[in-house]
């Protein structure tokens, strides 16, 4: 019997029949909404019956927090391979964040602006919105640390501002991208990156630097 994922899941039990369960999912809950949608309705969407569902996933939460797991074990890999000897680590964060904002399918937005509605009350919901934040902010952290040691960055940049902004600017681009079909992404992404990399040498600084 393959193990069943409960509602403390983690990545390394994921099989092939999981991962095609959470593809079918997302589609579900960005066509349906989370709360409307159905075990039965993810079921059919997967191919199998809601008996054999429940054989993998418990519940909803259960395969919610499947996917967060598996969006924050992606990114953290990703992040694991920001390295200075590949390049400008903005030029790399750039990459990265455009791979997770821009080249992802739109309901990974729609779902992420659901989940994030749900954390307001559902604290299980609201423990995993924070381990994806904890990682993304750990990862950025990371190669902030990096560009400014190796002169990329200034070295009196205000990291807990600079990643305070570039967060906001990106659930900001999550929420557009959810809530407007006419979104245009490409534009934005060439907005949030810009700014990350003005407000990297500017904004961010210190006043006793700006002003020297």
């Amino acid at each position: 019997m393959p193990p069943v994922v409960p509602a403390s899941s983690s990545e390394s039990v994921l099989t092939e029949r999981h991962i095609r369960i959470l593809d079918a999912a997302e589609r579900v809950f960005a066509r349906a909404g989370f709360h409307a949608a159905t075990m039965q309705d993810v079921a059919a969407e997967a191919g199998m019956s809601p008996g054999n569902l429940y054989r993998y996933f418990s519940s909803k939460d259960a395969i919610i927090e499947g996917m967060t797991e598996r969006d924050r074990s992606l990114i953290a890999e990703d992040f694991g391979k920001l390295c200075p000897k590949n390049g400008s680590l903005l030029d790399q964060l750039e990459e990265l964040g455009r791979k997770h904002l821009v080249l992802q399918p739109r309901e990974k937005a729609v779902i992420a602006l659901q989940i994030w509605a749900e954390a307001a009350r559902n604290p299980g919901m609201a423990r995993m919105c924070a381990d994806i934040e904890g990682t993304v902010i750990e990862g950025l952290a990371a190669a902030i640390s990096e560009a400014k040691a190796n002169g990329e960055l200034p070295p009196r940049l205000d990291e807990g501002r600079f990643l305070m902004a570039i967060s906001m600017m990106a659930d900001g681009f999550f929420c557009r991208r959810a809530i407007d079909q006419n979104f245009d992404t490409a534009m934005a992404a060439d907005t949030l990156f810009t700014g990350m990399r003005q407000l990297s040498q500017t904004m961010l600084l210190p006043e006793t630097e700006t002003q020297s």
